[in-house]
């Protein structure tokens, strides 16, 4: 949900919708996986020595000496207050789903240790909703903005023969955003103890998920303004316009590898040291587009788009950047403190065409992301506290993944606190819950730019559950 939310361009029978911001949207690091790791605030890449390590750092499950078997479930609500040309909207959307399920194997060994194991672990979480509403005064409208490189108005009406329109903003505009779907990942690691307390591992990994994206907007003259304003000279109909509406409806189908290499050294039982190189991923899109748009008359006349001329069937490969991660980790008398920071560079994003986009378009994309993204160093800081003689545990985390915009001020990065809870039976069944509290601000285009503009102040909670046993 960022900048121009849909930029496009569309020719006859084509429809094109990809920008810059869904190469961030795969990019970006997801809110994380497992209660134990995201009580801590995911700074988990000098721990991971339990199951969701095959997800942060595959060399932390080499110091495991047993069997384990583990899940967890996760329910989030995203809140979104809008501020729309002075207006304000809040608008909430919620997702509950599989987080997570581990199976760790260690195979016996004569010196060191040898570990697999296989994991699913939720990647990304897509769901997101606003509203808006207000009146317009300026000298903007989508009638416009479409006119100025797409067929619309005039195939509804909205303009001369010559593609000229009297439309010039004054405008009640109104409408919705609404984002669903998700993507998960299964992981294949192992590790193993190459010297002393030094572990190394990796992780090979295929995902997959879906996304959709519903936007609308709706024009209405409420003022009158073009009453009395012949549009189409020659059709005395279009002098009663009302309203315009418009609609797009994005559809993914994603799939998507990874590989992630890891190493973790302990320095006898007080402090850990962790790193990890996550190679690109490699998504593939399938992806389905639809405009639909209507004009209505005061003489209850409504004229629609041909959806045919208006839609696409393409695919293409988002690849996301290198990231860089490393951390350290210490424990004093059952007091762990952990810290990590990962690096990445936006800008190594990039699109690929497969089947529809065409080079020159996918260059032009490429070239946009090279100017409007930067790199970024993203820090994780956690803590866990184990009560002697109760096992239990309790778990903070602060971490902060920043905006991958040039430019952007701090409050367009995402913050995020995080508290858990964990109680382990007999050193054997453990149970774990989390709590996650984000917050940032956003904004964006319907069209132009800062001509229609939404400004966002976003809040996330979440909840995870968790259960291991280790035998």
């Amino acid at each position: 949900m960022r900048r121009l939310f849909l930029i496009f361009l569309l020719l006859t029978g084509f429809v094109f919708a990809q920008t810059v911001g869904d190469a961030v949207r795969l990019s970006m690091p997801g809110f994380g996986s497992g209660a134990r790791a995201i009580g801590m605030g995911n700074a988990f890449v000098a721990m991971s020595d339990d199951g969701l390590g095959m997800a942060y750092n595959p060399a932390g499950i080499a110091l495991m000496r047993r069997f384990e078997l583990g899940g967890g479930f996760k329910y989030g609500v995203n809140s979104n207050n809008t501020t729309f040309l002075g207006n304000q909207f809040n608008s909430e959307s919620s997702r509950a789903d599989l987080d997570n399920f581990t199976l760790v194997f260690p195979i016996p060994t004569l010196r060191g240790s040898l570990v697999v194991g296989t994991s699913y672990t939720s990647h990304l979480d897509f769901t997101g909703k606003f509203d808006f509403k207000g009146f317009n005064g300026g000298n903007s409208s989508m009638i416009q903005d479409l006119n100025s490189y797409s067929d619309i108005p005039y195939e509804l009406y909205l303009t001369d023969d010559k593609y000229v329109t009297k439309i010039n903003g004054k405008l009640d505009q109104s409408g919705s955003r609404t984002q669903t779907g998700s993507a998960g990942v299964w992981n294949f690691s192992g590790a193993y103890e190459a010297y002393k307390n030094f572990f190394l591992g990796a992780t090979i990994a295929v995902g997959g998920g879906s996304y959709q994206n519903n936007f609308t907007i709706q024009e209405n003259d409420v003022n009158g303004t073009y009453s009395g304003s012949e549009l189409a000279p020659g059709y005395p109909f279009t002098t009663t316009f009302k309203k315009f509406d418009y609609k797009t409806v994005l559809d993914w189908d994603i799939r998507y590898y990874e590989i992630k290499i890891g190493m973790l050294y302990q320095v006898q039982n007080i402090a850990r040291v962790g790193m990890t190189v996550e190679l690109p991923k490699s998504y593939t899109i399938k992806e389905k587009y639809q405009v639909e748009a209507s004009s209505t008359w005061g003489t209850g006349r409504v004229v629609e788009l041909d959806p045919a001329n208006y839609r696409s069937d393409v695919e293409y490969e988002i690849k996301t950047p290198f990231k860089f991660t490393g951390g350290v980790a210490f424990n004093v008398r059952g007091l762990i403190i952990s810290a990590q920071g990962t690096f990445v560079d936006y800008t190594n994003s990039s699109f690929k065409d497969i089947s529809g986009l065409g080079n020159v378009f996918t260059s032009d994309l490429n070239r946009e992301i090279s100017n409007t993204l930067r790199s970024v160093l993203n820090y994780n800081l956690g803590a866990e506290y184990t009560f002697p003689f109760i096992d239990m545990r309790l778990r903070a985390g602060y971490f902060i993944q920043k905006s991958p915009y040039k430019d952007d001020p701090a409050e367009y990065d995402r913050k995020f606190m995080t508290f858990g809870l964990g109680y382990l039976i007999d050193g054997e069944l453990s149970f774990d819950v989390a709590y996650m509290f984000g917050w940032w601000k956003d904004f964006g285009d319907n069209y132009g730019f800062n001509q229609s503009r939404t400004f966002q102040d976003i809040k996330y909670n979440s909840a995870v559950f968790g259960v291991s046993f280790r035998f």
